[in-house]
């Protein structure tokens, strides 16, 4: 989706969308780095023990830890974007994308738990599928909120895109808590 996104968004909307990406792998990093494959180690132990309530257990404090982690550096994102976009990155219409792509750190950390706890349980489909319809969901408003969102500038057409990230965290923890429910 690269390509029809520059062509769309040319090379000034490009580098405005491509600099939230750092920050937020940052955060992503921060919120979540290698937790999710702990819980599934610690999940499946248990599970191997017989202590299926430790397992649950293990799950519920993974969730409510990623959770205010993943807020936390979401809010952080979104009310220090116009600062980083100013000072750091030095062109303020950054803000916007930054802004865009802050909720998706929540979503992220969320699904790291999900997908911990389901891969401890040795279910795998969960997480590929909740991967494929990120990705497609990602791109597909990705392209259509950059499309519709050029006309107001390349800064919004930015964030439209970046907001993909957004939307597309959104589906895929849906489908692993439909999985998680099943």
């Amino acid at each position: 989706y690269i390509i029809p996104l520059s062509r769309l968004m040319g090379p000034e909307g490009m580098g405005l969308y491509q600099m939230a990406f750092p920050a937020y792998a940052l955060t992503l990093v921060a919120s979540s780095s290698g937790l999710p494959v702990a819980i599934s180690k610690l999940v499946s132990e248990n599970i191997a023990r017989g202590r299926f309530q430790r397992a649950r257990r293990i799950f519920y404090v993974s969730l409510m830890l990623l959770s205010l982690m993943g807020l936390g550096l979401s809010l952080l994102l979104y009310l220090q974007a116009g600062v980083l976009a100013g000072r750091i990155l030095k062109d303020q219409r950054a803000a916007y994308p930054l802004r865009a792509i802050s909720p998706a750190v929540f979503f992220v950390a969320v699904m790291g738990a999900f997908r911990g706890y389901l891969q401890g349980l040795q279910l795998m489909t969960p997480t590929a599928a909740s991967q494929i319809t990120e990705q497609a969901v990602r791109v597909t408003t990705a392209l259509a909120l950059a499309y519709l969102l050029i006309p107001q500038g390349v800064e919004f057409s930015a964030a439209g895109c970046a907001f993909g990230s957004v939307t597309g965290a959104i589906v895929g923890l849906l489908v692993l808590i439909f999985y998680y429910r099943s």
